[in-house]
């Protein structure tokens, strides 16, 4: 079915109303003069000129948008708009949602007077919001909005006719009559009336015991002639019509060619009697009462059933409303997936409605293409869907999304009709946003060679429908035609005492390559997996308990099936930590093995620790840490260090204590402090046990200093005000050691002294930081925002009495150097940076990096950039960027080329081509450490972000 989209557009040309309104009013966001700090002392000390008055918008000042949208003209000049399903009225300054609505638009006086008034009235879930930000709620209300604009009327589906029979209609005639006979139809330009809240509105489909829901039937349009004839047969009048006919009843509207309607006599002859009180006309009052109460309806020809956000399409159609069961023939749904933005389609031979929002069809598929033979779907031999989201009546709450509950025997997802998995029964509990294939792909890989991997939600695959609350299952099943088969179970969990996760991933029998150092070798054993749990759970009276386990089967594994994890992943550890912590004391248990003997660790049977963070005493002068522990620990390098050594378990007694002292010297904050640290360790590297003294003592600085300047403007760069904010911060320490750290087990990383770190020696370390931010208001006159217009970051690090010149433990280098770093707003469309490193050391540049970001138009962005580092002869250039030829076309270019070696370090190119309901991507990528071109085409069905087929 082809997605209609109508706009009825009434040009007028004249101030806004709602702009009248609120002249003279701040509006939020406007940039206030005291954001920025006031003039000091010296300082031009006049006011910021005056903003210039926004001019009125020619641009839509009310969008009214829905799903089905009726539209008539009730007497010359009055237009009435009927909305069902989805109704939102927006206008600048406010905003009306709720699911249904009417509108009545005088289209005379607007052409008199060039202003619009609007009458608005909407039921079910409506909230008003309005021009001050508040939120209003109401279960029905009228209210009048006003234009000066255009109004834009969008509908997906084709505009019809009058609907001025509805129930709907009928309430929001009421309340507006009493909206009017109230006085306040005219009420001052600068002045929005208050809605008039209306009575609660009974959920459509839902209705009192004992009250008829009433069924209204007109015509299509006015060009077929619609016959009508009307008979009674056994007790039961029978009414037909054909030549195009609607029907509705509540929240439920039907369409077709031809209706036949059958209404049990008795219920007529009381209905008629009502009827004929209060409308009196024998014959006709009793048909018409008796097309309102039909107990039976069938429809042929064209049918269409619209109800909520389902639209239900098929050659013939029975209807029951007393019991809201149906049959259909030859089926079409569709609805809409609100998380994916797409519609979705049902397709099945036949679907019986079981009761409301229950269905079951036989030989039916789904998917997201409406062809009739859709390219790509999940079909199932029988399906029965139940639908579980609540009313918005139920919970005072509009649902964010559809909650089905399926059940599927025989299930097979297809692409061009050739399945690709079958199961024989899928069941689950799921929201619309949710299916049971989360992920598959196609794709060849240098390695592993062609293959599919796949991921599914397991306990819907297991037939469990109510899943446990806080627990996602993954089941992973691939197949590689140099790998061979894999398969995997991951969990994550997160329930209010605890959470955690589970992976897995096993291939038994291996035949691809690993790629070490950008060179192939075959895999160090065929059978190859992890598997790797992680739990942290809290505990009564303040206790934390965290579990750990973790295994790899060989040292390449994860870098070549997991390589973001092992990159920048949390470290494979086997271990149990118990932690109570009380305010800023914590007492800590760490029991810890290794298992992979191809990772350096450190074994602990256990450690004790004690920590204080940050104790305040001495009337908060002084503030009091402490770390201390005792441990058996031992040392294991990794089998690949054949020069390291292992250590046998050793008894560790370690203790720091540090003291600082705030203080506040003008506006410098300074904080001297105080470090002592003991320890004693049963065996060292020159053997026999060893103890420890080590002392440091230093102290940390920082003050800010800033200055607004009022008068600077300037359009070229668009600079207007300016706040040039300074902070200067430093830092200088001194350790003395008793044991120097080369001669004990590194059984703490920041502790070995080797070429790797440096641990805890005689080293002395100032550090020195100066940081600018020069800030200024940026964007439309109206709507102006603080922005960082240029950073600027100096940093110099000096050290002395260093043993081995290296690495700290936070990765930083130990030389003694200057860092410098830029980011400079140009525009609003360029940001130039820069980040350079001088080693004072050797009096060279270390690092040099510099580059711009440019958003040239929505369509256009790019990146260009250089790096140089010296000792490691590489001069790489960046360049990269990101077009849009049209609404199908996409290139997206990063190149990465290295001078010095002359060689391509990396390239990636992706072209995107949008079809009709697929994204196809073709990729090439070139690594020169990976010594491999990869070139793919991936296919990505729109809205359905689990499926992608790549090659």
């Amino acid at each position: 079915m082809r997605n209609f989209k109508r706009t009825v557009a009434v040009g007028l040309f004249c101030t806004s109303l709602l702009a009248a309104a609120g002249a003279g009013l701040a509006r939020a966001g406007d940039p206030q003069p005291s954001a920025l700090s006031p003039p000091a002392a010296g300082q031009a000390g006049r006011a910021a000129p005056a903003e210039p008055e926004k001019p009125a918008s020619s641009e839509p000042l009310i969008q009214v948008t829905g799903r089905v949208v009726h539209t008539w003209e009730d007497k010359p000049g009055l237009r009435i708009i009927l909305v069902i399903d989805g109704f939102t009225v927006l206008t600048r300054d406010e905003q009306l949602t709720a699911r249904d609505g009417v509108i009545w638009f005088d289209e005379d006086a607007a052409r008199r007077t060039g202003k619009a008034a609007l009458g608005v009235y909407a039921e079910t879930g409506v909230e008003y919001r309005r021009a001050d930000g508040k939120v209003e709620k109401y279960d029905s209300v009228f209210a009048e909005m006003a234009t000066a604009g255009e109004i834009s009327l969008h509908s997906d589906e084709p505009l019809r006719g009058r609907a001025d029979g509805t129930e709907m209609f009928l309430r929001a005639r009421k309340l507006r009559q009493e909206y009017l006979t109230r006085g306040v139809r005219e009420t001052p330009t600068a002045v929005t009336p208050a809605p008039v809240p209306g009575p609660k509105v009974q959920p459509p489909g839902v209705r009192e015991a004992g009250v008829p829901q009433e069924i209204t039937i007109v015509a299509q349009d006015d060009v077929r002639q619609v016959n009508f004839t009307s008979f009674v047969e056994q007790g039961t009048r029978i009414s037909a019509w054909s030549g195009g006919v609607y029907i509705t009843r509540g929240d439920l509207e039907m369409a077709a060619d031809n209706l036949i309607i059958w209404t049990p006599e008795d219920a007529l002859r009381r209905a008629a009697a009502g009827a004929a009180a209060q409308e009196p006309g024998g014959a006709a009052a009793e048909a018409k009462a008796g097309t309102r109460l039909a107990a039976e309806a069938y429809l042929e020809g064209h049918v269409r059933a619209i109800q909520g956000r389902r639209v239900l399409q098929c050659s013939q159609l029975y209807y029951d409303f007393q019991q809201e069961k149906a049959l259909a023939i030859n089926t079409k749904i569709r609805s809409f997936a609100l998380g994916r933005n797409v519609p979705v389609y049902y397709y099945a031979k036949e679907v019986r409605q079981l009761a409301r929002g229950v269905f079951v069809g036989t030989d039916s598929w789904m998917s997201t293409c409406e062809f009739a033979e859709p390219h790509y779907d999940v079909a199932a031999k029988e399906m029965r869907l139940e639908d579980l989201t609540p009313e918005v009546g139920e919970t005072g709450e509009k649902p964010q999304h559809r909650r089905v509950r399926f059940v599927g025997t025989d299930v097979e997802a297809e692409i061009r009709g050739m399945p690709l998995t079958h199961w024989p029964r899928l069941a689950g509990d799921v929201s619309e946003e949710a299916t049971a294939l989360r992920t598959i792909r196609l794709e060849h890989r240098r390695n592993r060679g062609a293959g599919v991997a796949t991921q599914w939600h397991l306990l819907k695959l297991l037939g469990i429908e109510q899943e446990p609350p806080g627990f996602d299952f993954y089941l992973d099943l691939d197949a590689w035609s140099k790998a061979g088969p894999a398969f995997g179970v991951q969990s994550e969990y997160k329930r209010p005492d605890y959470y955690g996760e589970f992976l897995s991933y096993y291939l038994p029998n291996d035949g691809g390559e690993d790629t070490v150092n950008g060179e192939s070798i075959d895999p160090p054993q065929r059978g190859r997996g992890r598997a790797t749990w992680r739990h942290r759970h809290y505990l009564p009276k303040n206790w934390e308990l965290t579990i750990e386990g973790s295994y790899i089967s060989d040292a390449n594994f994860l870098n070549e099936y997991f390589e973001e994890e092992n990159e920048a992943g949390k470290q494979q550890e086997t271990l149990v930590y118990l932690k109570k912590q009380e305010r800023e004391q914590a007492l800590t248990l760490l029991a810890s093995a290794r298992v992979e003997d191809f990772y350096t660790r450190t074994e602990y049977y256990p450690q004790v620790g004690y920590n204080v963070i940050g104790h305040s005493f001495w009337k908060d002068r002084l503030t009091y840490f402490q770390d201390s522990e005792l441990a058996v620990a031992r040392f294991r390098p990794a089998e690949a260090m054949r020069t390291a050594r292992q250590s046998p378990p050793t008894l560790v007694a370690d203790t720091v204590h540090e003291v600082d002292l705030p203080l506040k010297l003008g506006p410098v904050n300074v904080i001297p402090f105080l470090e002592g640290r003991l320890s004693y360790f049963g065996d060292s590297i020159r053997g026999g046990a060893e103890g420890r003294f080590a002392a440091r003592e230093g102290a940390r600085a920082a003050t800010q200093l800033w200055r607004v300047f009022d008068g600077v403007e300037s359009e070229f760069w668009d600079v207007h005000r300016l706040r040039h904010v300074n902070i200067f911060d430093a830092s200088a320490s001194a350790a003395q050691v008793s044991t120097p750290s080369r001669d004990l087990w590194p059984f703490d990383p920041t502790e070995a002294g080797t070429h790797e770190v440096i641990g805890v020696d005689d080293t002395g370390i100032v550090e020195l930081g100066w940081r600018q931010r020069f800030q200024t208001y940026r964007g439309p006159p109206d709507r102006r925002e603080l922005v960082d217009w240029i950073k600027a970051d100096l940093e110099a690090f000096f050290y002395s009495n260093r043993q081995v010149p290296g690495i700290a433990p936070d990765n930083r280098p130990v030389f003694n150097r200057l860092e410098f770093r830029t980011d400079w707003r140009t525009t609003d469309v360029v940001t130039t940076w820069t980040n350079t490193t001088y080693n004072m050391d050797g009096g060279t540049l270390e690092r040099v990096a510099v580059g711009a970001n440019f958003v040239h138009t929505p369509r256009l962005s790019y990146i260009v950039g250089h790096r140089y580092i010296p000792d490691g002869e590489s001069a790489q250039m960046l360049l990269g960027f990101d077009y849009r030829f049209n609404d199908k076309w996409r290139l997206t270019v990063m190149e990465q080329y290295d001078w010095d070696q002359r060689e391509n370090a990396q390239s990636d190119v992706v072209l995107t081509r949008r079809m009709h309901r697929w994204l196809m991507r073709i990729r090439f990528q070139h690594e020169s450490y990976k010594e491999g071109l990869f070139a793919g085409v991936e296919f990505q069905p729109v809205g359905v972000k689990e499926m992608r087929l790549s090659w």
